[in-house]
């Protein structure tokens, strides 16, 4: 770019690129069968990218089926790229250029002299008025780094961050009982897990079995982010899991097994693994809450209210309800299973390697190829052929998932495996990261029944997955059989709750279904806090799965304290405005709020609901067996008071809650922060902005970018040159004199009548 053009510092002509859809006409060719690179490099968050030290085999290529270009983390030299999704705009733009190139071949292929050329771009110029593309995309000095912008002070030396980091927030709930909000001790707190089964009070501190996903996306532009045959897929695929678990076995049978089974959806896993890490580094290496690891209550004025939500003030979390977690002890993740490149192959990766061949990854690996045995769809799982391969530091690499946090975090004292679509590299045209992997793309296949079959295999490996003891002693054969007996029937491809998913995930992200689940939670949450911060952001129609800007309208979660707003608090410290910031609870008004996405408020009232329906009152007043109730209707939870078919004496957490408009038994989801391992809210001052830790190991990606605003993007339009502008200008200079002309005329006639 620098030698054709000059370089954009010294005022090169080249200052942005426009891509035009390729499919945006109907005459665009079908590019011969050729397909389209992944715009991800071949090695996917490796080796090259700011994610190498967070992957599990950093070296190997998983992307060179698709001929991983890398230009996702290319710096363009500088340049703003866009893409033109309107079909008229784009096939005008294309036209043009079309018709405009002829021209120049055509009037400028004289005797080639430079009079010719000159002639022919005038006479260009005349019949085709350039069309203008305005580039809003400041992003800062060259010199200005994440750390940089996040600690940038004003010429006052004022605090004045010039970006913010990416993020939002993961959505975790737990099958069975729910948990205990409160506080159980420091040996609770340590995340252990002794006891097992029924010997885990409220339901905690047992050992869990994490199933685990992403629920973000990303692409070369990044408001076009469909993620298709990751982010969607592999939702639909952990919430189906969710609702088999839920609506098959009752919350006492899962209450008696060894093991817990949690769900875990993971926000920012694109940028360096941001949510699973935060969420498992909090979990794993126990976190401590600097005013006391009993937090506060995270709505003061509910102190007194038995089994209250409770927070930290320094490093806030808004919900601490995780420290009654066991200890994870394996992860079944899932990933791209919406494209198995026209099979009906699914793969099995990590297992045994993951955790030191200590058995009990080893064994979930052989479960899921031992159910897949039965499945009546036809698709079996199979061992990855990369579980024998070894990268370039001989390490046994794993795919760009969840798994690969938690295998890092526990120095692979703790393991699991992970269901895909794929084999030893991704599958060939899927499209990863890519813009155009869309379930209404023309480029990319969508097996409804893969993804059902896998929803089926995540739920009854769990199952087996909880049943296995503390000493390995179940082998994959019994335990199989044992969770094919509790789930009997597989999901359906064609069942409501599947096609209704798909709709919200693949085609229209604003659908019906994810806005009646965000305004219970909304209203749920305002009835709860005191405060209404409104509807999260939506995905779009179609559905846009990159992460977000981290700040409060996006995620980041705040505290008010006597009527100010703060990111953290730490009392009896200096706030901005240097007075002593006053003690939380001072002001019964006194909250921690957050605002999360729709995506991620409707994942959460989806798992209260698939979840919360197996504490159902299993007897009537006379002992007789009754079936299933139905449900009452809601707007909030305040409407579920009158319910009597949650069974409040298994557990006092059942209390009946809304999720989705319908009464169920007992809140079982939490939102965890998806924010860098390197970055804390800063204390005693509003949101937005952020420090790095002093335990930072430096490791972590730290993504940021300029805030956003509606000001940012592309504008493009024709230029109608000055004709315009003279027309406009004469015409009120006329309009100007006009009005001289009768104000004089108006002013002279009143004094004539002396009523001037």
């Amino acid at each position: 770019a620098g030698d054709a053009y000059g370089t954009v510092e010294e005022g090169g002509p080249l200052r942005g690129v426009l891509v035009i859809a390729s499919d945006a006409s109907s005459s665009s060719s079908d590019n011969n069968g050729v397909q389209h690179p992944s715009p991800e490099p071949l090695v996917p968050q490796g080796d090259d990218t700011p994610s190498k030290s967070l992957t599990v085999g950093s070296s190997y290529e998983w992307n060179a089926n698709n001929a991983g270009d890398g230009l996702a983390n290319t710096d363009m030299y500088g340049l703003p790229t866009a893409y033109v999704t309107d079909v008229n705009t784009a096939n005008y733009l294309r036209s043009v250029a079309s018709e405009q190139s002829a021209a120049i071949i055509s009037k400028g292929s004289g005797d080639g002299s430079s009079t010719t050329s000159v002639t022919a771009t005038a006479s260009n110029a005349a019949a085709y008025p350039s069309i203008v593309s305005e580039f809003n995309y400041y992003m800062g000095p060259d010199e200005v780094d994440a750390k940089k912008c996040l600690g940038w002070k004003d010429a006052d030396g004022e605090w004045s961050p010039r970006c913010a980091p990416l993020g939002g927030n993961s959505v975790w709930s737990v099958a069975g009982s729910p948990l205990a909000l409160g506080y159980g001790g420091e040996s609770d707190n340590a995340n252990d897990n002794e006891d097992g089964g029924e010997n885990g009070a409220n339901n905690s501190n047992r050992p869990v079995i994490l199933l685990a996903t992403s629920i973000d996306s990303t692409s070369m532009f990044h408001d076009l982010s469909p993620g298709a045959n990751n982010a969607a897929s592999n939702t639909l695929t952990l919430l189906l899991a969710a609702q088999l678990v839920g609506s098959s076995v009752k919350d006492d049978v899962l209450d008696s097994l060894y093991g817990q089974i949690v769900f875990g959806f993971f926000q920012g896993e694109s940028y360096g693994y941001i949510g699973s890490r935060r969420f498992l580094k909090d979990v794993l290496e126990g976190f401590q809450c600097t005013e006391g690891n009993e937090g506060v209550p995270s709505v003061y004025k509910k102190k007194d209210e038995a089994n209250t939500q409770r927070g930290c003030l320094h490093p806030l979390r808004a919900d601490l309800t995780f420290q009654n977690l066991g200890q994870v002890r394996g992860m079944i993740a899932v990933d791209q299973v919406a494209n198995l490149g026209g099979s009906k192959n699914l793969y099995v990766h990590g297992g045994a390697a993951t955790d030191g061949e200590s058995g009990y990854a080893g064994f979930l690996s052989e479960v899921i190829v031992e159910l897949s045995a039965s499945d009546e769809g036809g698709y079996v799982a199979q061992a990855s052929s990369v579980q024998d391969q070894e990268d370039d530091d001989g390490v046994s690499p794993l795919p760009p998932t969840p798994l690969s946090s938690l295998v890092q975090l526990s120095s692979s004292a703790v393991g699991g495996v992970v269901l895909t679509g794929y084999d030893d590299v991704f599958v060939a045209n899927s499209l990863y990261h890519s813009h155009l992997d869309s379930a209404s793309s023309k480029y990319q296949t969508i097996d409804k029944d893969a993804i059902a079959s896998a929803a089926t295999l995540i739920a009854r490996t769990a199952i087996a997955a909880a049943y296995q003891d503390a000493n390995n002693e179940v082998d994959s054969e019994t335990a199989s059989n044992y969770a094919s007996q509790l789930i009997p029937e597989p999901v359906s491809s064609s069942s409501a709750t599947f096609t209704t998913l798909y709709k919200c995930l693949f085609e229209d992200g604003n659908c019906e279904t994810f806005l009646s689940y965000g305004t219970v939670e909304r209203t749920n949450d305002a009835l709860r806090t005191g405060s209404d911060l409104g509807m999260g952001v939506p995905l779009g129609t179609p559905p846009s799965y990159y992460t977000s800007i981290y700040d409060s309208s996006n995620g980041q979660a705040f505290l008010r304290a006597s009527g100010k707003y703060y990111g953290s608090l730490m009392v009896d410290e200096a706030g901005k405005d240097t007075e002593p910031v006053k003690k939380y609870g001072v002001d019964d008004e006194d909250v921690f709020l957050v605002r999360p996405s729709l995506l991620e408020m409707s994942i959460f009232g989806l798992l209260n609901n698939y979840l919360g329906r197996g504490s159902f009152v299993e007897q009537s007043e006379d002992g007789s067996e009754q079936d299933a109730p139905a449900l009452a209707t809601c707007k909030s939870t305040k409407d579920c008071s009158s319910v009597s078919y949650c069974n409040l004496e298994s557990s006092s957490s059942t209390t009946p809650t809304c999720a989705g408009g319908s009464c169920v038994c007992g809140a079982r989801s939490h939102y965890h922060p998806a924010l860098d391992e390197a970055l804390t809210a800063a204390a005693n001052v509003g949101t937005g902005m952020f420090e790095i830790g002093e335990e930072d190991e430096g490791i972590s990606a730290l993504y940021t970018e300029p805030y956003w605003s509606n000001y940012v993007g592309v504008r493009v339009y024709n230029d109608a040159g000055n004709t315009p502008g003279v027309y406009a200008s004469s015409l009120g200079a006329v309009f100007a004199l006009a009005c001289i002309g009768f104000v004089w005329r108006f002013k002279k006639t009143m004094v004539k009548e002396k009523v001037y």
